[in-house]
């Protein structure tokens, strides 16, 4: 008994001292397929904002530059560097003040504002800034970009209207979009029901969200994206460099996840700051992709790239430093000899999306180009199992302490409690007796004294003991619980 004893002190001592290993490793590099070359025939134009891919190779991009009052959208079909531009645009300076156009017999809405673009099948959905704020839709078909006869106006307050920034569309053509916010005023997440559902998007164009969710910081929130059947919901704030994730669903509404911690702000050259904009899901996968870079100046071209990040716990598990590969490929972070296929060049990096085939898209704002990425190894696919935490108590307990998960044995659920005296950075994290990581249900989160209760779904483990670990940045407390199916 007193051995056994010693090995497991031993045991617990390694959980709380070491870090695991997981299967959630990159084994190879981002590699710039083709870029779409800043030239006619296939040039977006002018300043390329963002980009939504309806396929592989197929892609519409949203150009914007409000100096001159430009806004439109240039769709692509069969895309590599130097083909695959649908329709016939005008260059830089001459094509300065096209608006595009959504026509619906004599509904129209002229694109205005518009920061950000997502796909459903072959539809598009603009998330635009015109009197109505509207979200806008368009068809891509294999000759042209065509108006799609349906839209949406978002509810806002006549007094103090919310402008929208980004936008995406989950597997079941629900559609989630963020208001601008501002250093005063926290950004929205809307939920609207699915097209195929609402039939407001195609009569009175007005209905109300499924669900709003309020972001707990002011800001701006420039990317929001979810996960196939919109169980979790992503949103970025760039003014304070985090991202947010909620659990839940369009019915019984969203939980903050304080499983999931990401803060970033990076540094250029001591001067200018970086922060996550555009944000993409990877289905199937499970990879979390976050567009990073600097606010709209041509002083960062050294920087732009986007990091993979593991959806439970917002650790940056990759990244594709799309500023090094222009590097490495021109000799220069601002530059493009030759107007190579494989760099855009001025790099700019805003917003991301993925195809089926789990290709990456980008794009260079200041270099006027979109880019399809590749990964040259085996993505990881990452189990999903981020949670939310419930409080139950406010009161102030009298020790830090996690009780025994109940029921014990489960299956394939069960739930774990804990309480802590005062405000600590909360970790709970799972270990087979390996001491491999299973996962991290709350990721060093904030929490206020209180009593609290987690539910652990272990349906995709097998039968076993596991051993769950709470640690408040002070002390850990380890436990065991038993699996049986």
């Amino acid at each position: 008994m007193k051995k056994f004893y010693i090995i497991f002190v031993l045991f617990l001592f390694f959980l709380s001292t070491s870090s695991f290993i997981t299967a959630q490793t990159f084994d190879g590099e981002w590699q710039c397929q083709y870029s779409t070359i800043d030239d006619q025939p296939n040039a977006t134009g002018y300043n390329t904002i963002s980009v939504a891919a309806t396929g592989e190779d197929s892609f519409v991009a949203v150009v914007i530059r409000s100096s001159s009052s430009t806004y439109y959208l240039v769709g692509y079909k069969n895309a590599d560097s130097t083909n695959g531009r649908l329709g016939s645009y005008a260059y830089g300076s001459s094509i300065a003040g096209t608006q595009t156009l959504w026509i619906n017999g004599f509904d129209q809405v002229y694109l205005r504002e518009v920061l950000d673009i997502a796909s459903y099948g072959n539809l598009v959905f603009v998330p635009n800034n015109d009197d109505d704020h509207n979200i806008l839709t368009f068809e891509l078909k294999d000759d042209s970009l065509y108006t799609h006869p349906m839209r949406m106006m978002i509810p806002s307050d006549p007094f103090s209207p919310d402008s929208l920034w980004a936008i995406d569309v989950d597997d079941n053509g629900r559609v989630y979009v963020t208001t601008q916010g501002t250093d005063t005023k926290p950004s929205k997440i809307f939920v609207f029901e699915s097209p195929d559902v609402e039939s407001a998007w195609s009569s009175s164009y007005s209905a109300m969200p499924l669900q709003t969710i309020v972001l707990p910081g002011n800001g701006t929130s420039r990317g929001v994206t979810t996960n196939d059947n919109g169980s979790v919901i992503y949103a970025s704030n760039y003014d304070n460099g985090k991202i947010y994730a909620y659990v839940g669903n369009t019915t019984d509404g969203y939980t903050l996840s304080p499983s999931f911690n990401f803060e970033r702000i990076d540094t250029i050259d001591s001067v200018l700051t970086a922060a996550p904009w555009g944000l993409k899901f990877m289905d199937g996968k499970n990879i979390l992709f976050a567009a990073m870079d600097a606010d709209f100046t041509t002083s960062a071209y050294s920087y732009g790239r986007i990091y993979a990040i593991n959806p439970n716990t917002g650790e940056i598990i990759d990244t594709l430093d799309a500023a090094k590969w222009n590097y490495d490929q021109t000799g220069a972070y601002n530059n493009r000899p030759g107007q190579t296929g494989i760099a855009s060049g001025y790099t700019s990096t805003y917003n991301i999306d993925v195809d089926d085939n789990d290709y990456l898209y980008s794009q260079s704002f200041y270099g006027w180009t979109v880019e399809k990425w590749a990964f040259s190894g085996t993505l990881p696919t990452i189990e999903l199992t981020i949670t939310s935490v419930e409080k139950t108590d406010s009161q102030i307990p009298n020790s830090f302490e996690v009780s025994q998960n109940y029921p014990n044995p489960f299956n394939p659920a069960t739930t774990i409690e804990f309480s802590i005296t005062e405000r600590s950075p909360i970790t709970l994290k799972v270990y087979n007796v390996n001491g491999e990581l299973i996962t991290t249900l709350v990721n060093n989160a904030e929490f206020e004294s209180g009593s609290y209760k987690v539910t652990f779904d272990a349906s995709r483990l097998a039968s076993g003991t596991y051993i769950y670990s709470l640690n408040n940045g002070f002390n850990t407390i380890s436990k065991k619980m038993t699996l049986i199916k």
